[in-house]
């Protein structure tokens, strides 16, 4: 992921190539080529928005919707670390204009945004969806809920075999000072740009993808790694079980010597032991 700051104007530009990143979701998640385009939209979208975070912050986009999918969480941190599930990943459409219908999979519904800004509460933001296809929802809910004007495309290439092949975005941040002639030229650009998974494929990375979309002067700001990572552990487990209260962990004692338990962003499944529960509610007192 590249950000950029174009010379003696105020926009910013950042790119994102995250082929690897999508493909191990779709891999984690086994989805289907409608749901894979549409999972994987909401993937980029996170890490996009992420550009805008701090050390320690990170932000969580969600869709909840009408269409088959029905919901699809992305949450990515300031490293560019990013994680999430769809509720319906066995979903494929037919096709509409020869490309994956990504909006008949969402249909209606309301996109959230909840950033973590290590305050004493989060931030969430949400809109309702405008389109279905992610991107222009993205920059509807950045214009309405936190008055930035910005434009977003993203997408996602799915082969025959199911793999993601491409994958990946661009925003375009208008600072609130652009001259009226600025902001139509850099319209101009975005409306006539090509599929962003055609310059992924053609082999662009994200600097060259800005290049090609702006053609203007820039600096790069800002270049790191984008990666699929979930932090979930037995420890995190195992505390979450203690936050459920003697009551609720004593019924699940009743149930069994052993409970499992699955996370839902990296699917890893944790068995946890009859001892381990009676020494939380020991540790209750």
């Amino acid at each position: 992921m590249v950000k950029v700051i174009v010379r003696e104007r105020p926009v910013v530009g950042i790119a994102l190539v995250d082929t690897e990143t999508v493909e191990k979701a779709r891999s984690i998640h086994d989805t289907y080529p409608t749901a894979s385009a549409a999972f994987g939209r909401v993937v980029t979208g996170a890490l996009l928005l992420s550009s805008f975070l701090e050390e320690g912050q990170k932000v969580m986009v969600q869709v909840i919707c009408e269409g088959p999918v029905k919901e699809i969480v992305a949450e990515a941190d300031w490293a560019g670390r990013v994680r999430g599930y769809i509720k319906r990943p066995h979903i494929h459409l037919e096709l509409k204009d020869g490309k994956l219908d990504v909006g008949r999979a969402v249909g209606k519904g309301t996109l959230y945004v909840v950033k973590d800004l290590g305050l004493k509460e989060p931030y969430i933001g949400s809109v309702p969806l405008q389109t279905g296809e992610i991107g222009y929802d993205l920059a509807y809910y950045l214009a309405a809920s936190e008055q930035i004007n910005a434009a977003v495309s993203l997408g996602v290439y799915v082969e025959k075999d199911n793999s993601v092949r491409a994958s990946g975005g661009f925003l375009i941040h208008v600072l609130p000072e652009m001259d009226e002639g600025t902001v139509e030229y850099l319209e101009r650009r975005v409306k006539a740009s090509r599929p962003v998974t055609s310059m992924i494929l053609e082999g662009l990375g994200p600097e060259e993808i800005l290049k090609e979309v702006l053609d203007l002067p820039f600096d790069v700001a800002e270049e790191k790694k984008v990666s699929y990572h979930c932090p979930c552990s037995r420890e995190r487990v195992l505390d979450a079980i203690a936050s459920l209260g003697e009551k609720d962990i004593r019924e699940l004692l009743e149930k069994g010597k052993t409970i499992s338990v699955s996370c839902h962003f990296c699917n890893r499944r944790y068995r946890i032991r009859r001892d381990e529960l009676i020494s939380i509610v020991g540790g209750k007192g």
